[in-house]
């Protein structure tokens, strides 16, 4: 019985599978007419199915969208790359043709669909024919941009639901002087269309976009590792992080900190190019920094910013900022110091121990001589001018006295601490000195000895036989004070 159950199975299944061969109608080998005209259809269909698909949202890299204005096309690419699954490449070209040359104008954008967008020319030479007439006018209508322009915008309308602005930048332009003198100048185009006036071509950037976000970057120069990133809102008062940026750990471990605020400056001069092109309505500027240099602090009552506002065109501000100098002669001067003992404010007595010697004992030597009246149990002490001469190595090869010796007084108590800081001052001094001589820099030589000279006759001015002086003798008890802080 089982056998014979078998045996019908078989012949229904092969029943069904000839009926099954019978109802396909577009098989390739047994009617192959039918079959490509079904798949004619099915590719059409497929086509249709693509259209509907924005251009980033293709998966063969190869498949372009075309849109013409004034006989200019211009070209939708997919982005293949997997990190940025929205963008797209459009490219349009001053040739109306199907190929480009290193002579045409081109008209670019990299990026993913935004309310405003930013479409700029690819690099251009100055030796181009077809800028030569803009160069002279500077008029835009002297170039094809206009009906570049129009195609690149119908096909950002098509693929971007939300475009309400774009903007254009042509350039830069590297011209240089008809002369060969000087730097070259730089020629910039920069221009907006707007959804709201009608797409029309207008000069300069505007906030077109309410909710518009900056999204700015500005690289590390090729001196320093300090960069910019942001991304937010355009502000009238404008505040930007400056912090060093690595592709690397090796970078990082590397990283060795500024000494000084140029690169922070070089930095903050590029961002503010940009942030003002930006955002045309920006008032000030403020730069934060990711660390202060070691050599540096900031003042007191201050941010420690860098500064910039459109008040002052931009100029950099970094008053808030001081510098630390092992180096008396080259810190700052007499009437610094004077100012901050009155306040008793001498902040940083440790980096500034050396200045200090050698204001103490120029202070004391004119106090002395001045208001002898005021010292308590005073040492005479005679200071004698030497005229000495030094060698190409620095060894000093002959030394003669010039001149009476001028007599000064010193409160015994404080003795000790003069002459020690006096004999200290000769050879800090003269090392600063004659550095500047043995460098090849006089110059440094000049100012080392005449900033002595000049601020002894300060601290004499100062004095100016105001012995009676509250503010005088306060100040002359507060650096006695300071004084027992350092060796």
């Amino acid at each position: 019985m089982s056998s014979k159950l078998l045996f019908l199975f078989a012949i229904l299944l092969s029943f069904q599978f000839g009926t099954a061969q019978e109802k396909n109608k577009y098989n390739p080998y047994g009617q192959p007419k039918k079959w490509k005209k079904e798949e004619e259809r099915l590719k059409k269909l497929r086509e249709a199915a693509k259209s509907d698909l924005k251009i980033w949202e293709r998966t063969d890299y190869r498949d372009t969208e075309q849109y013409e204005a004034d006989g200019y096309r211009a070209n939708f690419t997919p982005n293949s790359s997997k990190r940025a699954p929205k963008d797209f490449i459009a490219l349009v070209s001053s040739n109306k043709g199907d190929k480009y040359s290193m002579l045409d104008l081109l008209i670019e954008y990299r990026g993913a669909c935004e309310t405003q967008m930013t479409v700029k020319t690819t690099s251009i030479m100055y030796t181009n024919p077809i800028v030569q007439k803009f160069l002279e006018t500077r008029d835009i209508n002297d170039l094809p941009v206009l009906g570049m322009l129009e195609a690149m915008k119908k096909g950002l309308q098509d693929q971007c639901d939300d475009l309400e602005s774009i903007r254009f930048t042509l350039g830069p332009i590297y011209v240089p002087p008809k002369d060969g003198r000087g730097e070259n100048q730089k020629v910039v185009y920069n221009g907006h269309m707007n959804q709201n006036t009608g797409w029309q071509l207008t000069k300069g950037f505007d906030d077109a976009v309410a909710d518009f976000v900056l999204k700015m970057y500005i690289a590390p120069d090729l001196t320093s590792k300090l960069a910019i990133k942001y991304e937010g809102a355009c502000n009238p008062n404008q505040k930007f992080h400056i912090a060093p940026v690595f592709s690397n750990n090796t970078e990082r471990y590397g990283y060795q900190k500024e000494e000084t605020l140029v690169g922070y400056e070089n930095v903050a001069t590029r961002a503010i190019t940009q942030a003002v092109l930006e955002c045309p309505t920006i008032e000030t500027i403020e730069f934060t920094l990711e660390y202060l240099p070691e050599p540096m602090f900031v003042r007191e009552d201050k941010a420690g910013v860098i500064r910039a506002s459109k008040a002052n065109n931009w100029a950099l501000d970094v008053s808030d900022f001081g510098y630390f100098r092992s180096e008396g002669p080259t810190i700052t001067d007499y009437s610094d110091v004077i100012t901050l003992l009155e306040k008793r404010e001498f902040p940083f007595i440790d980096r500034y121990s050396d200045f200090f010697k050698l204001f103490y004992e120029d202070f004391m030597d004119a106090y002395g001589t001045t208001c002898r009246g005021n010292l308590k149990n005073a040492t005479k002490i005679s200071i004698h001018a030497f005229e000495s001469r030094y060698n190409s190595k620095g060894y000093k090869v002959s030394e003669y006295e010039i001149g009476e010796p001028q007599v000064s007084y010193v409160e015994t108590a404080y003795l000790r601490r003069y002459q020690r800081y006096a004999h200290y001052n000769k050879g800090t001094v003269l090392y600063n000195i004659f550095k500047g001589f043995f460098s090849g820099n006089q110059a440094n030589g000049v100012d080392a000895i005449l900033f002595r000279i000049r601020g002894s006759q300060y601290i004499k001015k100062y004095i100016n036989n105001n012995c009676d002086g509250e503010e005088l003798k306060g100040l002359y008890n507060y650096m006695q004070e300071l004084a027992t802080e350092i060796n």
